[in-house]
């Protein structure tokens, strides 16, 4: 007899959170530069008022394409769904996630800065990976962003 796979979502979900946090560093080492980029945003201004869902990247006397506004526009609301992501994860995750990602800080100074032995940092430091992944899938809903959501889940087998 062939079993059927199930997908679920809610109190059966099991998030596979190795998969996950891995999700969430490749976005940050692969994706979200591109995003920063195409938005004519910087490091800097995440967590920073300088995000300005108005601001369509400047003006530099050119005549742009609607595509190259709409690339533009999406890009603008990945980083702030990134942003507001950051922002609403709980201490000491948020803080981990913004030094290590935004500011380039590595983690033995992290986790020296913060007051943690190694382990104990590289702990709290995957369990704010995997919370960036599931509060970044309330987020890039709410500020229409194109992000994938990150989040990796474990199949549940029903026969």
């Amino acid at each position: 007899m062939i079993g059927v796979v199930e997908l679920t979502l809610f109190k059966k979900a099991k998030i596979n959170k190795s998969k996950t946090a891995n999700a969430v560093k490749s976005f940050f080492a692969d994706d979200f530069n591109h995003y920063l980029n195409l938005a004519n945003k910087h490091l800097s201004d995440i967590s920073s008022p300088t995000l300005d869902p108005n601001n369509v990247g400047g003006h530099d006397d050119r005549n742009h394409a609607d595509e190259k506004i709409i690339v533009n526009l999406d890009a603008q609301n990945c980083v702030k769904a990134v942003d507001h992501t950051i922002s609403s994860c709980s201490y000491p995750s948020g803080t981990i996630l913004y030094l290590y990602f935004v500011r380039k800080i590595p983690d033995n100074k992290i986790a020296e800065r913060l007051g943690y032995q190694s382990a104990r940092y590289y702990d709290l430091k995957n369990a704010a990976l995997v919370e960036f992944a599931e509060r970044l899938e309330y987020w890039r809903q709410i500020d229409r962003a194109s992000i994938e959501d990150l989040r990796v889940f474990d199949e549940v087998k029903v026969i």
